[in-house]
């Protein structure tokens, strides 16, 4: 992911979640990005392609803090 975007927003988590990950890893294999997270490379591979599993979420936490990422909600005003 290169420097110009800072701030993405999600319409659609399910389809562009996936994208995120993918330009995250960038040059970097499925298998090097999974030994640093500590999660096992086929886990990395369902969040890039989108799929269920009931570890999803805990290893998006793992992935994440490796690619020095967080999380933020934007709330809708009124």
């Amino acid at each position: 992911m290169g420097e110009r975007e800072k701030f993405r927003m999600f319409e659609d988590l399910t389809a562009d979640l996936p994208d995120l990950l993918i330009k995250l890893r960038g040059e970097a294999t499925r298998k090097q990005v999974a030994e640093v997270a500590g999660v096992r490379p086929v886990r990395l591979k369902e969040l890039e392609e989108g799929l269920k599993h009931p570890e999803g979420l805990e290893t998006l936490g793992k992935v994440l803090r490796v690619y020095r990422v967080r999380l933020g909600v934007a709330m809708p005003t009124r």
